[in-house]
This record gives structure tokens, C-alpha cells and sequence, in this order.
């Protein structure tokens, strides 16, 4: 049986164990698609992301279009493949590319569709208190994310769970799903399942303003926001001219004036509760757990109200 020829679409460190697990089982990696490299940190030096960094460290050709129109388009069916593989690629793929590989583009998407289509499905599930979440291997078409599914698994959301704990579980799990899927599903043994769209919820892409805290919501409605949204782009306020990032923190039941420092080294009262500030960063400063954070900064009172300016 010949090889499978695979080209992979994804950009970030979490689309890289599924990407490993079919170079390293025997698949033809022939291409890989990744976002151009983006300008980052103060000096604006351009950088590679993940995937590109490892695919070059193994000699795999690397394509980083700008869009994909007909030009690149070119270069992608010269590469013959027999299937795409797509992983939080970033740019959303044309139907005429779609319909390239001999058995189309499978998408790994971190949720148990049609529940939390879009783009932000790991935050949103967790921002809505969902107590699960989970992995679905997905033939994509030209709507997103509504493609029939292959396989899918569950995955249980703690109320302890964060953005980062959580996505790198659906990326470590997911390697073995997709392997064992694709496996069945080039020998033609895998049944597509049609979702049923009217259960579909929209997880829409995280906006700037939704990330600055509201003293005015309750501490469990902004406890879940910060796990979600961890750890970027992160929750965030502005004190005294300075602006913070909020990384780990938990509820208190003490109660006062909403946005209302009520105890040191960090304790903010909401609108229900309060929130006790356990890790933080600020702006241009590397994250410190809030005793650490405390004995070089002066800025926060007791009593004192965050001002947001």
C-alpha cells in the first residue's frame, strides 16, 4: 500500500503534536502550510511560527502565502496530495482548494460540533461554564465549520481548567483520534455524519474590548473570563496610567463597593464577590504570582478603587 501523500495546514505550538504524530506514522508529508511570519515584541522582528520552525528542522517544504488565490493555488496542486490536514491554520481556505486532494481537507476542530463553530471555541466553552468540551475530526466544504463529521471525543471542562490547559489536551488528544480516523478513513471504512445545524452555537472571534475587566460583573462571571481568555490575549486593567494583566485569580466571598481595593496584596471587589488577584503582569513585565508582584509595586492601596486610567 502506498504511502499517503499529506499536506498539513496550522500555525501555532498547539497544531504541532497531530503534525508530528503523521510525520513520525508513516504518512508523505509533502507540504506544509503555515501563516507568513508575523512582526512581534518591541524590536518588531519578524518571526516564524511554531510549525514553520519545526518543518524547517526536518527539511519538510514550507509555503507561507499571503492569500490564497489561484497563484499559490498552483504550487499547492502541484504537491499532488492525496489529503489536507488543517489545524488552527488561520485563513480560511477557498472551495476551489478544498476540492484539490483526491480525499479533500479534514479539519481538527476543538469542540464537539456543531456546538461553538468559529473561531474562538476553547475560550468560549469555558467562559460559558460549559462542563464539557471535546475533539472533532471534521471533512471540511465551503461553510465554516459545517462540514460532516468523522469521529469526535469528549473532553471534561474542571472548574479549575484555563485556555491553555485546555487546548493543549484537545492538541495531545487529538493525535490519536486523527491517526486511528484517517487510518479507517483512507480505506474507505469511516461513515460521514451530517451535523445537525440547528443545534449549531457561534463562537464568535475574542474582541480587544471584551478582555478589559468590568468590576460591575460578578466575580464568577470574570473568574470564568480570565481562565478562558489565558493566556492570551488575557483579562486586563488599567490603574494609575499602568496596565495589568490578570492570569490566575479566585472568587472570595468578601463584598464591597465594586472595583474596590479590599484587601493587600490584591483583592478587588465586584459587583457580586470579589476576586482575590493571584498572578498578574504588567505591561512590558514578565508575570509574577502576586506576592512576588507586591514587593516592587506601590501602586495598589487598601480602599482605594481601580480607576481604569
Amino acid at each position: 500500500m502506498k504511502k499517503q501523500r499529506i499536506v498539513y495546514f496550522g500555525s501555532p505550538e498547539f497544531s504541532l503534536p497531530p503534525l508530528k504524530t503523521l510525520y513520525l506514522g508513516g504518512y508523505e508529508i509533502v507540504g506544509i502550510y503555515t501563516q507568513e511570519p508575523k512582526k512581534k515584541f518591541r524590536g518588531q522582528k519578524k518571526y516564524n511560527t511554531p510549525v514553520q520552525q519545526w518543518a524547517e528542522s526536518q527539511l519538510l517544504p514550507v509555503f507561507t502565502p499571503e492569500k490564497l488565490d489561484d497563484t499559490s493555488l498552483k504550487d499547492f496542486k502541484s504537491l499532488k496530495p492525496d489529503a489536507a490536514i488543517l489545524f488552527a491554520y488561520g485563513k480560511i481556505v477557498p472551495l476551489n482548494w478544498l476540492n484539490t486532494p483526491l480525499h479533500g481537507f479534514i479539519n481538527i476542530h476543538a469542540s464537539l460540533l456543531p456546538k461553538w463553530r468559529g473561531a474562538a471555541p476553547v475560550q468560549r466553552a469555558i467562559e460559558n461554564n460549559d462542563k464539557k468540551t471535546g475533539i472533532s475530526i471534521m471533512k471540511m466544504n465551503d461553510q465554516i465549520d459545517e462540514g460532516p463529521i468523522l469521529a469526535q471525543q469528549d473532553i471534561e471542562i474542571k472548574s479549575t481548567t484555563d485556555g491553555k490547559q485546555l487546548i493543549d489536551q484537545i492538541s495531545y488528544e487529538s493525535c490519536s483520534l486523527l491517526f486511528n480516523t484517517l487510518k479507517k478513513y483512507f480505506l474507505g471504512q469511516v461513515s460521514l455524519k451530517e451535523q445537525d445545524h440547528s443545534l449549531s452555537t457561534y463562537a464568535k472571534k475574542i474582541n480587544k474590548t471584551e478582555t478589559q475587566v468590568d468590576w460591575g460583573l460578578s466575580a464568577n462571571i470574570i473568574e470564568k473570563k480570565i481562565r478562558a481568555f489565558y493566556p492570551s490575549p488575557a483579562m486586563w486593567f488599567k490603574h494609575k496610567g499602568n496596565r495589568y494583566k490578570i492570569l490566575k485569580a479566585k472568587i472570595s466571598n468578601k463584598q464591597d463597593v465594586e472595583g474596590k481595593i479590599i484587601n493587600l496584596p490584591l483583592t478587588v471587589a465586584c459587583s457580586e464577590q470579589s476576586l482575590d488577584i493571584l498572578e498578574i503582569q504588567a505591561e512590558g513585565k514578565k508575570p509574577l504570582n502576586i506576592k512576588e508582584f507586591a514587593l516592587g509595586n506601590n501602586q495598589f492601596q487598601l480602599n482605594e478603587k481601580i480607576n481604569n486610567g
